[in-house]
């Protein structure tokens, strides 16, 4: 579970303070999808680096479960991140020097557990995203929704239980983007996890148990 209460995040932007994330309270439950919607600049981007322990919030508390991410160093929450969360951003930041296989595997090589049964589970994700043959492929020679595919498999090689993912199908056309969807909804009630989602595209509607709407750094649940 996923519970965020009284959150606040500011910014400094030439020496004006910005408020990101105004008073949220959210509670996602395991097993859930949540789609998070609004208008560039509304705060969502913000709201996933903060739940995420990337960046720091000013006040509130964060809960996965029952890991209090608000109270934790930073160091922690980085070691909390990279053993129990997927993480999905826009930008694909595939290292240019590493295959697409190396770059999927990295979660697991930061983790120290590249072993041979877990790079054979990646190997199965290529499978199950049909993009299999691209594995020796590097960064430069796939396209954008190739690119975007190896992300979102990077992202499940550690097998995390939550995710945190920003615009995951913009790359993506229409048919794949729903394999995408589908293949996220079953992999979270498979493992009792949770999913955040930031998303333009409204295919994902089809897929999530609940929806919001993020508007000058609060969070709105869409009935």
């Amino acid at each position: 579970m996923l519970k965020v209460t009284n959150l606040y995040k500011t910014y400094s932007i030439k020496k004006q303070l910005v408020l990101a994330n105004d008073n949220i309270s959210f509670t996602a439950k395991n097993g859930e999808l949540v789609w998070i919607s609004g208008n560039s600049g509304s705060g969502k981007s913000t709201f996933l680096n903060v739940i995420s322990g990337i960046d720091k919030m000013d006040s509130g508390e964060i809960y996965w479960d029952d890991y209090n991410l608000s109270v934790q160093s930073h160091s922690k929450n980085s070691n909390f991140r990279i053993k129990n969360c997927g993480l999905i951003f826009q930008f694909f930041q595939l290292m240019k020097t590493q295959n697409a296989f190396d770059n999927a595997i990295l979660p697991l090589k930061i983790a120290r557990e590249d072993t041979k049964e877990k790079k054979h589970y990646v190997y199965s994700l290529f499978e199950s995203f049909e993009i299999a043959s691209l594995v020796s492929k590097y960064p430069h020679e796939l396209s954008g929704g190739e690119k975007q595919r190896v992300a979102i498999i990077r992202a499940l090689s550690n097998h995390p239980k939550y995710f945190i993912a920003d615009e995951i199908t913009a790359s993506l056309d229409k048919d794949n983007s729903k394999k995408v969807y589908s293949f996220m909804r079953s992999y979270i009630k498979e493992n009792d996890g949770v999913g955040i989602f930031v998303s333009h595209d409204t295919i994902i509607d089809g897929y999530v148990d609940s929806s919001y709407e993020m508007n000058a750094g609060r969070l709105y649940q869409c009935i």
